[in-house]
Order: structure tokens, then sequence, then C-alpha cells
């Protein structure tokens, strides 16, 4: 059940800082100043290959710099291939012009576009529906588009400069700034490309990721390596030739029963009400929200306690009350999908005419899990549009197109990444798997509702995480709990009937 956006992770912090590893050519009056070729791994495991590349146009001096990303992860056996791509245009004096960004898996793509204007991006996405099409704000703040950060970060290097703060923006995490500090912390000589080359690391830190990064750099600029220490295995890309790169796979990293965290004892799903203590396992403060039937609260050793209570739904705040975008479409969650639309109209128009709300959220949950026929791993984070027209899925889908629908009815929604208790997996005291969910907001109050189970919601369920799906918002959001998977420990306090 591990949800698929961690699989989105492996991308968020590949930095533009490209190597030279293959001679410049021209193509179509484009010459490519640099190419560079990565192998990747997670936990030593090699999954794959990036390919960034930067151009200049001979006629406009406008630059363009591309990144692609191809991953072969395991689910509980089944392999799922992912790729990645984004191409930032700018000017030769770094002012931005458009950004085209893609992510293609078994077979679903999810596309969004920007254009730079003087005070606004116009932001489109699409995921298998209608096109989203926005204006967000242009930051205020002066920032460094990829090519102007590759001079300035080869400038810094040439000086000696042994810190630098910058800020600049990345596809792959919206259009919002982010905040970068460099810090060198050493320099030494290593095999590169088969040649004995003196190289700086550095660590890399920002404001939108909970962890950094160590990132490996010639003399001159280049990059050769990155590695962020993820709690599930550390990302690491490697400078190679592009032949070896690109070499097969003999193994896939297993990126879901890895993940699994067994509790210290069996719990009884049919329960309404469960005490949890959580904690990390290197030792960082746990800070998990209080949400839906959940209540957290923080010890002073770092440690959390959860209560789960299916009697007493969190109130809503006056902000959450008030925001919009729980009602709004986004290229994930696109409630005013046609297709969307009729599921909810047609499990609405068959209820009591004096139903509430709270009876329509749960018989639009009870249609997701009937709807949903073809339950399996082999799709990466449909979006509701999508799993509406081909019905098939696991976690994600089932909470997305619930969103969809909830929406759709007029009722707020969001999605809740987390984890899910599974009983009957092959474990003493069963196991928590990654999973995601929806909640519903109903009379003022949160409600959880599990769109993959035959009831409603039980008590093995710790949210680590919500979201409103948004297109400028959803992958910062999922990137910050990159600290959270695969780090925590999970004891049962107490269960019982109240």
């Amino acid at each position: 059940m591990l949800h698929k956006f961690t699989v989105a992770f492996v991308t968020l912090f590949i930095f533009w800082g490209c190597a030279k590893n293959e001679e410049p050519v021209v193509q179509e009056g484009w010459q490519i100043l640099e190419d560079s070729w990565y192998s990747v791994t997670i936990d030593g495991v090699k999954s794959g290959w990036a390919h960034d590349t930067t151009e200049i146009d001979g006629a406009t001096k406008n630059v363009k710099s591309s990144k692609t990303q191809n991953m072969t992860l395991s689910r509980g056996g089944i392999e799922i291939s992912i790729v990645v791509t984004s191409v930032f245009l700018e000017t030769d004096d770094g002012k931005p012009i458009s950004v085209v960004s893609s992510q293609e898996a078994m077979g679903q793509v999810q596309e969004t576009t920007w254009l730079f204007g003087s005070d606004s991006i116009e932001m489109t996405t699409s995921a298998g529906g209608t096109p989203i099409v926005k204006e967000v704000p242009l930051p205020l703040e002066s920032w460094l588009t990829p090519n102007a950060l590759r001079k300035m970060f080869k400038q810094k290097i040439k000086d000696g400069n042994p810190v630098f703060t910058f800020q600049t923006m990345s596809p792959e995490l919206g259009p919002s700034l982010i905040t970068v500090v460099m810090t060198k912390i050493g320099e030494e000589t290593r095999d590169i490309l088969g040649k004995e080359t003196h190289v700086t690391i550095w660590e890399s830190v920002n404001d939108k990721m909970p962890i950094g990064s160590t990132e490996v750099y010639t003399i001159d600029g280049s990059n050769v390596g990155t590695s962020i220490a993820a709690a599930f295995g550390a990302i690491v890309n490697t400078l190679m030739y592009k032949h070896d790169a690109l070499s097969p796979l003999n193994e896939v990293p297993e990126l879901m029963v890895s993940l699994f965290v067994e509790p210290n004892k069996k719990i009884d799903n049919s329960k309404k009400r469960l005490s949890l203590k959580i904690k990390s396992k290197d030792g960082s403060a746990v800070d998990l929200p209080s949400a839906g039937y959940q209540t957290a609260s923080r010890n002073d050793d770092g440690t959390a306690i959860l209560i789960i209570d299916l009697h007493k739904p969190s109130a809503a705040t006056e902000i959450e009350l008030n925001d919009e975008s729980y009602l709004a479409d986004t290229a994930i969650c696109d409630g005013s999908d046609e297709a969307v639309r009729v599921i909810a109209h047609d499990t609405i128009s068959a209820m009591p005419k004096n139903s509430t709300k709270a009876d329509q959220a749960l018989a639009l949950r009870a249609t997701v899990y009937d709807y949903i026929d073809e339950k399996g791993m082999s799709t990466v984070f449909g979006s509701a549009s999508q799993t509406a027209r081909d019905k098939k899925g696991d976690c994600s889908e089932h909470a997305v197109l619930l969103c969809g629908l909830l929406r759709a009815a007029g009722i707020p929604s969001r999605g809740v990444m987390g984890m899910v208790y599974i009983p009957n997996y092959n474990s003493p005291n069963g196991v928590f798997g990654w999973h995601m969910w929806t909640q519903a907001l109903i009379d003022g109050e949160w409600i959880d509702l599990d769109a993959t189970l035959l009831e409603p919601f039980t008590v093995g369920h710790v949210a680590t995480m919500t979201s409103s799906l948004s297109d400028e918002g959803m992958a910062e959001e999922m990137a910050g709990i990159m600290s959270t998977i695969g780090n925590l420990e999970v004891e049962v306090v107490e269960e019982d009937e109240q």
C-alpha cells in the first residue's frame, strides 16, 4: 500500500548543475553546452538513470536546461517504471520564459506548463482530464533560473566561497521560491570517468525539504554526484558515461515491503479508540498532525502520542473552513470532470431526499470501493478523472477519486498520507504500511474515510500529513514527509471500545 508519491521524491533534489561527459554538438540550431548522464541508485541498488543537458539557441541565444529521470521500482513484487522530464527555457540574461514538465508512469501521464509573464505565471496542469489553467503570482524577490544558477555556482567555486545562499525555483516542487544554503564540507581526489579528479564536497539544505543532500563538484563547478540520505535508503546520482548509465538493471529496489512497520503487539481494528506512541528511528522529534479522528501531542523526548478516536473527529480551523482549495478543481482531484460528476450524481440521486452530507459522504466512499474493480498496484497516482474511466488503482486512486466525488457533491475534501495497519500480513504483530485516504469536511469537522476498506474507517490509521492536492503545493507538501517514511516505530499504548 505504499503511496506512489514516494517515487517522486527521488527527483526532487537532483540539482541543475551538470558535468560535461560528452562532446558538444549542434542539432537543429541548438548547441549542446553540457551533456551529462548519471546512474541512479536507491540503498545501493541501481534503479535507473538521469540525463541533464544545457543548450543554447544560436539565433535567439535562449538557453534550455533539460532533465530526464528514468526509474524502475518494485512495490510488493510489481515493477513500476516512471519517467520524469522537465525543460526550462530562459533568456541569455537569466529571465524565465517557460517550463514544461511531465511524469509518465505505466501509461498514465501528468503534464504541467508554466508560461512566465511580467508579474504572474500561467500554470496549466493536466492528468487525463480537462486541463486546469490558473494564474499564480510571480515571486517579487530575485531568484536564479537554472542557467543563471549554473553560472553563479561556477563563479562561487572559482572564487573560493565556502558558504553561500541563493533562491531558485524547481518544476518538481511547484511555482514557489526555494531558499538554498550551500556549505563546503571538504575536498578530495576521486576517480571521475576514469580520471583522478580533484573535487569539492558540499552540504546543500533548503527550506522546502526536511533533509539535505551531499553534492560533489569539480573545481570548475560541474556536478559529478549527489546523495540524499533518505530514511528508506540513500538516493545517489553518480556521473557516468552514457552506456554505463543506461546499463540494464540486475535487480529493482523494493520500496513497499522494506518500509513496513511492525508494532509491538497486534491491534484489534474493531476497537473504536486506540492510543499509540510514535518515535523516530534516528532520534529526531516526531511531528504529526491532529486531523480527522487523530489527536497528536509531543512528549519532551521528541516522541508523539496519538489518540485515534472514531467518536471524536477534529474540528476544522477557521482558516480551513474558509479555504476554497478544498473544493477546487486540480489536475489530480478534478471534481468537475464529466465522468466524476456522473458517478457522484448517480450515487446521490439514488439516496433519500433528506439524506445528510454525512450520509452522502459515506455513500460516495462505498461507491468508490465498489467502482474500482481492478484493485492493484500497477498504477502510479492516477487522477480522479483517469480512475473514473479505467476503474483501477490502489490506495491513492481510491483516495483521489473519493476526493473528486466529494467536491463534485459540494463537500470539501482533502487527501491524507500516512500508514494503515494490516493485521493479516506475514508478521507476528501485523504491520503498518504506507497508505493514502480521504477526509471530508462535514458540519465543521474532518471525517476520515478510507475507500479501500469494507468499513468506512478503522483505528489502525496514522496520519502523517494532509493535502488539498493543489497543483501549486502538493509536491512541496509531499516532500515534507521524506524524513518520515521509513523512519517511524509504533508502540501500542492502549485500545478500548469507548
